[in-house]
């Protein structure tokens, strides 16, 4: 999952803090079980490292979470649906 809406925007410094980002989601949505616990508290619950990541990468950390959570929130809605 790619929240970088263009690959040629940005600096090399944002793109790198983007990555970051990206690596997160990617391990939050796909990796193993402690990777995964590790993403998810960074990106729903880090209150110092996953704000100035998201500074770093020229995004507003309370738009991006708050993207996170729908994501969550579909997918859990998604998930329910499916065993019902």
């Amino acid at each position: 999952m790619n929240i970088q809406t263009s690959k040629t925007e940005g600096t090399a410094n944002e793109k790198l803090w983007m990555a970051v980002i990206d690596s997160a989601i990617e391990d939050w949505v796909h990796g193993p079980g402690p990777h995964k616990t590790k993403a998810e508290f960074f990106l729903f619950q880090d209150e110092e490292d996953f704000p100035y990541v998201c500074r770093s990468a020229g995004l507003d950390p309370s738009l991006v979470r708050e993207s996170l959570w729908t994501i969550r929130a579909r997918a859990s809605f998604d998930l329910n649906a499916c065993v019902a």
